[in-house]
């Protein structure tokens, strides 16, 4: 074993050991539910894109969610190959059954935080509280208030963050795969995010707008 498999499951058992409570495991595997499968962020995409008003919030957010996936689990997951932490550590308690699949990334923490990171970024205001600024977030101008988006957002990656803490504390993975995990998330949205933006310049109108720029339309 390498010196930083130890240094990461000594970390996990310490986790483990301080948070331990019998009320909280209960808690902790129904946080945990939130990130199964993605299941969870799908729905919310595909609840996203069937409204008119948050249609277009609802593309960003599903292109970041299945790039994300399309990162952690069927390209890194699959090349790193990590063992998870209970098979090389005794100490560690596993929680729940084996999922069958590598440590590392958590694909538990990338894939809450994919979606949740895309709505916080589209739904940021350019400056502060100047939400009227906040791009349209649905289709052909008609658009939900950016404000509680971005409310709600900040809770969705506050959920993404639990979800990565119930997975240590459930004995799923390292500290550096929940870390790494919440951190490609964060990348993958961003990305994703960036590429619609930079789409939406170069076509000279916001997805879904029906409408182009006047600079475009008068061929300038």
């Amino acid at each position: 074993m390498d010196q930083f498999t130890q240094i990461d499951g000594n970390y996990l058992i310490g986790i483990q050991r301080t948070l331990h409570a019998d009320w909280l495991t209960p808690v902790m595997k129904a946080i945990t539910m939130f990130g199964e499968g993605g299941i969870f962020w799908i729905l919310v995409c595909i609840a996203l894109l069937l409204f008119r008003r948050t249609r277009r919030l609802g593309i960003i957010c599903s292109v970041s969610l299945a790039f994300t996936f399309l990162c952690c689990n069927l390209i890194i997951k699959p090349t790193v190959d990590r063992t998870r932490p209970w098979v090389l550590f005794r100490e560690v308690i596993r929680y729940l059954e084996p999922p069958g699949d590598a440590s590392f990334p958590s694909g538990h923490s990338a894939n809450a935080m994919g979606p949740a990171w895309a709505m916080f970024l589209a739904s940021r205001p350019p400056q502060r509280n100047k939400y009227d600024e906040v791009p349209c977030l649905g289709w052909r101008g008609t658009g939900v208030d950016a404000k509680p988006v971005h409310i709600i957002s900040i809770a969705a990656v506050a959920l993404a963050l639990l979800i990565g803490l119930s997975r240590l504390y459930l004995g799923m993975h390292f500290p550096s795969d929940v870390v790494a995990g919440l951190l490609l998330g964060m990348v993958c949205a961003a990305a994703m995010f960036m590429a619609v933006r930079a789409y939406e310049k170069k076509s000279g109108a916001l997805i879904g707008s029906g409408e182009r720029s006047k600079k475009k339309a008068d061929g300038k």
